[in-house]
Formats: C-alpha cells, structure tokens, sequence
C-alpha cells in the first residue's frame, strides 16, 4: 500500500469516525426520536403562511403576511439561491440524509475544524483530537439545542477559513525564496470554497467574527512580512485572498444585497426617532445591543462549567439542597450578568490549559494572531462591561453597531484557543532537538500547570466571599416576596458547591493530562501517538460530561409529531366566531402569550405580534410608541386587529377595527417621523390620514364622497404577495390600506397601469384613488431579489470555471 493511499484510508477513516461521534451523540434521533429546538420551532410559526402557500402552488412568496401585520419573508424563507454553494451546503450539512439540524451540525463542526488543522500542518490524529475539542465545546452544543442552526453551520465555516488564511500566508519558503505553489493554490480554494459556503449560509454576525479574525491574522504576517523582507509576495497572497473574497461574495449577491437593502429599514438600519431598540441613524441602540454581555467574571467558565452556576434552568443532583427543599429536578443556579442563559461557553480545562502552554511553546506569527484574537474575543464579550472600550468601538468600528449579543464574540476565541492548544501539544510531542530543548519544554509544562492550577485553586480558596447572587436573582425576589431570603439561600448553597464540585473537576483533567504530557516529554513514553489517545480520551470525556447537563436524553420527545403545532384554544374560538360574523383578512392581538416574542400564532392567524430579530423599525416605533406599554385603541383599529386574545385567553371581538382599506375625510400632515408618530396618538384614523409632507408632498383629493366604497377581493389560495382591491367613487378619493408600507418590493396598479402610492399613519399604504369604478391591485415583485438571482447565478457559473481552472493547475504542480 503506497503512503498515498495510507493517508487517504486514514482520512476516510477519521471523517467515518467522526460521523460516528455526532451519531452517538444524537443517538435518540436515530432512535425516531426528536429533538425540540426553540428557535426551529419559532421558525415552523413564522414560514407557515408561506410554505401553505407554496404547497398549494409551487411558487414562492416574497411576503410573510402573519407576522407584525406583514414583513418581508425572504428574511423567512425564500426561494433557493441560484449559487454554487448551495447545492454544496445542502450536502455538507447532511441536509440530503435530513440531518442538517442535529447530527449534521456536530459533522460538520468536526469537518470543518479538521481540514483546517491539516491546512495548519497538523497530523490527522491531531487534527482530530482538535475537531472534537471543538465540537463538543459546550456553547456549540448548546446552540443546536436551542434551534440556532445557521449560527452553528457558519460557525463551522470559520476554521477552514481562518486555517486557509494561514496556509497561505505559511505558503512563501523563505529559505528558498519561492512560494510552494501547492499551499498557495490549495489554500486559496479551501478560503474561496470555506468563505462562500459560510457567506451563503447567511449568518452574518459569525461572518463578521470571522472577518476581525482574519483582520488579525492579516496584520501580523504583513508585520512579519516586513520585519523579514518579504512584503511583496505578502501583498501577492493577500491579492489572492481579495480574489477568493469576489468569488465567494459574488456567488451569494442576491441575498447579501436584499439584506442590505433590507436592514436599511429594520431595527439594525437605526431609526428616524428616539426608541428603546433602535436609536440614531444606521444601528441599534446601545442598551438593547449589549444586553447580552459576558460578566467580567464570567470568563472564568472558559476554565471551570459551572463557576457562575451553569444555566438559568440547570439540572441538579438528588442530594442537592435544591432537590431536598423543592423536589425539582432543574432550577435557576445562573448567577452571572446575564438576563438568562440555557448554559456557560465552556472550552474544557484541558483545552485552555493546553492554549497557555501554547502560547508559551509556539513561536512566530501563530503565537501572536492567536492570542491578540483570542484577547480581543474576550474584551468584545464584555460589552457593557467594559463601556470605555466596547463603546468606542459601537460608535467607531464599521457595522459593529448592526450586532446585538456581544457574548457571541467568544466564537472567536473557541476557535482560536482550540487551535492554539492543539499547535501547543504538536510542538511538545515534536521529538526534541537536545537535552537543552526539553528542559526548556519541561519547563513550559510545569509553569503552564502551575499558572493554570494555581488559578483555580486560588478560585477556590476565595470562592467563600462571592455573594452567589445575580441579575436574575432581582427578577425572581419581586416574584417571590418574603419568601425569597430563604429560597435564594438554598439556591447559593448549590451554587457554592456547583462551584466547588467543577474546579476540582477542571483541575483533576488538568493534572491528568499533565502527567501525560510530562511522561512523554521525559522519554518514558515513547509514541506521541499514545499521548494524543489519552489527550483526546479526557477531552472528549470532560466536554461530553458538561454538555450533556444541556443536550441529554431529557431534552427529547418521543416523536416529531409531537413537535408538530397544534392551534390553541383561542385560535378555536377566533375562527368560530370570524365563520359567525363573515369576518376574513384580518389580524389577532394576543396578549396571553409574548406578543413580540412568540410566532407560535402567526401559524393559525395574522398577527399583530410574532418573533423576529429584523422587524421593520418603524413597526418596532409604533410597538414602543403605542402597543407594548399601553394599548392605543384606534392603532388596533387601523392594523385591522379584529380579535384580540386576553391575558387569561379569553377572545374578545374587535367591531372597531377598520378592515382592509377605507376612505378618509381629510388629512394632516407632518414635516418630520417625530411628528408623525406624535399625532397619531392623537388623531382618528377612521376619518383622518397622516402623511408626510416632506418625503411625499402635498395630496390633492376631491371633496369627500360618502357613498364611496373600496373592498378588498378575497382570493384563496390567498397570495401573500397580491392584493386586489375594487373601489367607486363619484370623486378623487385617499385610500388607506391595513397593510404595511415598504416601497423596495410593493408595486401599485390601477386597471393595469403602474400608479403612486404613498405611506400614511406612519406605517401604512395610501393612494389617491381616481372617480370611477378602478380595480387596484398591490403586487409585491421584489425586483431586487429577482434582478441579483440572474447575477448570483452568472457569477456561480464563472466561478465553478476558476475552481475547475485551479483545481486542474494544482493537480499538474503535484505531478510534477
């Protein structure tokens, strides 16, 4: 057998293998079970009106009509992309085998980070002992159980790309002053092909962190460049990395510029006036971005699972104080600076102890890009607990401010840190030059265990004057009462010995994997290969032990039917009383859910409310303004909201509501968005419209003619993206429509013929209607999203040619 195919069976060997693990790991799946994730779930509500309209025709609506009374569905669910990456993603997550929301997440993390360890130089077992160091890290496990999957599956594109980046970089021999031609064109496919699959699977924030990574790694081989007189050909590998970027940006520009087009009007856009969520022009406001920010403290998860009490709902031991006073087998332990979290971004012991010993023992460019990135992920992380720095960069760093969850920045240092602990044990298991070499790597050994070790038992030691109290604790006292002094006390005693428990248990892996390295470094064992066996073995045994308390047997149903939705008894009654009353086209506020939080009714009924992270900002106004602190009646009204479900699900009727469209006697108008929204709480939509004379002028309208009537034409299959309406009138007449205003996709006809339209009551369409009986029909064309899908589909086909075109160069240098 020639070395050749050796090293291709290990590979295919290794990739089984790791298929294997994911198997195992989401053995209920197999087992015809299913696996509930929330965020999957909440995406079931959202596409429901979409996808019944596609299964009745085959065709795809641009629009989803069931959620904050309309929005732009391509956000949703769209039709496929046109690019070259997507048939190859379909296939990288297993979405062929089904698979793509759980066993082809874990797959796909381990293949990612193993072909870029070997992109790094390491051997297969190396790369594998890194691939499930990464994938089994607990913040990468927990957010599949959460149903975050395009999050995960850019996630696992970030290593090849930043491994590739250092492929070529490393390409340039500076010895022989020549480029070895096989990384240079190797690395160059694996960045263009890793980039673009991430690009297209559309997670843009992770691709954001990817970007400042590679920012770093950039930086500091240009300073190395130079300080070694290499500079030009630095220039010509990042001329070959700009390359890469065009191909892999071009093959996904229908659904990166409808985003950008379309979060120039959402919440990330910023907002025409001052809101809770959005504030200023072109982002999100501080306070609602940073939410989410990693506790200073926090941090020391990355070493120890449950130093800050683990989850909001963490499971607990029979004999823990909580089961002995509660009989529960879950409860609220979390006691960081979180508003709630379903777990900690743990690395593992062995993982952050071996980074240190890392950057101790690597030398060269890898030393210093692994750690200023690694350094920078954590400060990020910090958010508003670092307001100096964190600020600066909200208000100064291009799009940062687009981005909310600042914790989410520790992606980062998941990738960093595993790679420089694998490149760490790699340089102590290279056999040593002399005696001189491995005093200097016993040394290493001994102070990177002693830093590590001494942290934690230090930990412990002051572990007796933390107050085991945190942000939500506040939450849970106003609900409690006077109970709560005794309850908080049983929860700090768990969460003392949670805290004790896992610092003897980050320690003891610690120590074992010490001894391990220590007795190959000493000589007395012999093949590395043995050392990365029990290294792997403890990792794997020390992430899975954490990841299970949030991903577990407990977590699965029986079925997936079980996961199906099922209306409630409100939606019942709501279509119970619309059949009495003939009512149909029209909207549900419900209160007895989380009005803004919720898309489980958007299934059944148009929503008022539902769940998105991009609503349209001045739907997002209007909620601030007039829904979610106290309701405005006439608000309702002109958003159509017939029934409105109470707090206890009891359905009331709206009569008030105003339809589909209707005829105003006048109108006020307003010179600025402040204004507008200003007097809408003060004005009857019923008889008057606001409009915006700066941005559509002044409207000139016959007298008002009460005998006009304008109806919508219900058609089923109902067509989110067309709406036909028939009016008559004896007069120019201001229509207003319920439906909301977003110009880029909608087009206005009247009989056939293109025709204005304008916004009116801040968020809806209006029209000067002509005498006469007129059909007008709304049509939303989305003429960007069908005008980028030819492009996207071009530039694929030319850059399958440069593929094709390298790939045969690179295979012709290897013969050679």
């Amino acid at each position: 057998m020639t070395t050749k195919t050796k090293k291709l069976l290990t590979h295919a060997g290794i990739v089984v293998l790791m298929f294997a693990v994911a198997c195992i790991y989401f053995a209920p799946i197999l087992q015809g079970k299913a696996l509930p994730q929330g965020d999957l779930q909440k995406y079931e509500g959202m596409a429901k009106a979409q996808k019944d309209y596609h299964n009745a025709t085959g065709e795809y609506a641009n629009w989803c009509p069931s959620m904050f009374s309309g929005m732009p569905g391509y956000q949703i669910t769209r039709s496929p992309q046109h690019s070259l990456f997507t048939p190859i993603n379909d296939v990288l997550t297993l979405k062929f085998m089904g698979m793509q929301n759980d066993i082809g997440v874990l797959f796909l993390y381990l293949l990612g980070f193993y072909i870029a360890l070997l992109a790094l130089g390491c051997s297969s077992w190396l790369a594998l002992l890194g691939a499930l160091a990464f994938g089994l890290g607990s913040y990468n496990i927990i957010i599949i159980e959460a149903g975050h999957i395009t999050k995960a599956w850019a996630l696992a594109m970030m290593a090849p790309i930043l491994g590739s980046m250092v492929m070529i970089f490393r390409s340039w021999n500076r010895e022989k002053q020549c480029f070895d031609h096989c990384r240079l064109i190797g690395g160059s496919l694996l960045f263009a092909f890793a980039l673009g699959c991430q690009i297209a699977l559309n997670h843009i924030q992770i691709t954001y962190y990817t970007a400042l990574t590679g920012l770093v790694i950039g930086i500091v081989y240009g300073i190395y460049a130079i300080k070694d007189k290499w500079f030009k050909r630095f220039l010509c590998c990042v001329g070959l990395l700009a390359a890469g970027c065009v191909l892999a940006l071009a093959c996904n520009t229908r659904h990166l510029l409808v985003n950008e087009e379309y979060a120039r009007y959402t919440m990330r856009g910023g907002s025409e006036i001052a809101s809770d969520e959005a504030a200023g022009e072109g982002g999100l406001s501080i306070d609602y971005a940073f939410s989410w920010s990693y506790g200073v403290g926090e941090t020391y998860t990355l070493l120890v699972p449950g130093a800050m009490g683990g989850g909001s709902i963490e499971p607990v031991r029979k004999k823990s104080a909580s089961y002995q006073n509660f009989h529960q087998e879950e409860m609220p332990l979390y006691w960081g600076n979180q508003p709630f979290t379903s777990g900690p971004v743990y690395f593992g012991a062995i993982i952050v102890w071996l980074f240190l010993l890392g950057m101790i023992v690597v030398k060269g460019p890898e030393r210093w890009w692994l750690l200023v990135a690694t350094l920078i992920a954590i400060l990020l992380s910090w958010g508003k607990n670092l307001p100096g720095l964190n600020g600066f960069l909200f208000d100064n760093l291009p799009m940062y401010n687009k981005f909310r969850t600042p914790s989410m920045a520790l992606v980062i240092a998941n990738v960093t840190m595993v790679i420089g602990a694998v490149l760490g044990l790699k340089e102590m298991l290279t056999p040593a030059k002399d005696e001189s070499a491995r005093k200097k790597r016993l040394t290493a050994l001994y102070a990177s265990t002693g830093i590590m070790g001494g942290i934690v038992l230090i930990g412990m030691i002051l572990s007796g004057g933390f107050s085991y109290s945190g942000i939500a604790d506040e939450q849970m006292a106003g609900a409690y009462g006077a109970q709560w002094s005794n309850i908080q006390s049983v929860f700090i005693r768990d969460r003392k010995a949670l805290f004790m428990h896992d610092s003897w248990r980050s320690l003891i892996f610690i120590l074992l994997a010490t001894a391990a390295l220590w007795l190959s470094v000493k000589g007395k064992l012999k093949k590395s290969g043995w050392v990365i066996a029990v290294i792997a073995v403890l990792v794997v045994f020390d992430l899975w032990g954490v990841d299970r308390r949030y991903l577990n047997e407990g977590k699965y149903v029986r079925n997936a039917r079980q996961l199906e939705l099922v209306p409630d008894q409100w939606d019942y009654e709501i279509d119970q009383i619309a059949t009495q009353y003939g009512d149909a086209d029209y909207r549900v506020l419900n209160l007895a859910v989380n009005t803004f939080n919720d898309s489980k009714p958007s299934a059944f009924h148009d929503q008022i409310g539902g769940y998105s992270a991009a609503k349209l900002r001045r739907y997002q106004d209007l909620i601030d303004y007039y829904i979610s602190r106290k309701i405005e009646p006439h608000v309702l009204n002109m958003l159509n909201a017939r029934y409105i479900v109470l707090n206890n699900g009891q359905v009331q009727r709206n009569p008030e509501a105003l339809g589909n469209c209707w005829f105003v006697d006048g109108i006020t108008y307003a010179t600025t968005a402040q204004e507008e929204i200003t007097l809408l709480g003060d004005t009857d939509p019923a008889t008057t419209a606001i409009v915006n004379s700066q941005e559509f002028g002044t409207l000139e309208m016959g007298a008002r003619d009460s005998n006009a009537v304008i109806a919508l034409q219900h058609d089923m299959p109902r067509n989110p993206d067309k709406k036909i309406y028939h009016s008559k009138s004896t007069a120019d007449q201001l229509a207003i429509f319920s439906e909301i205003y977003y110009a880029p996709d909608w087009k206005a006809y009247i009989d056939g013929k293109p025709a204005e339209y304008l916004r009116a009551d801040y968020v809806l369409r209006a029209m000067v209607i002509p005498a006469g009986e007129h059909e007008i029909v709304f049509q939303n064309e989305a003429p960007t999203l069908h005008k980028l899908d030819t492009i996207t589909l071009i530039a694929s086909i030319v850059a399958l040619g440069v593929l094709a075109l390298a790939l045969w160069f690179l295979f012709k240098k290897k013969e050679s």
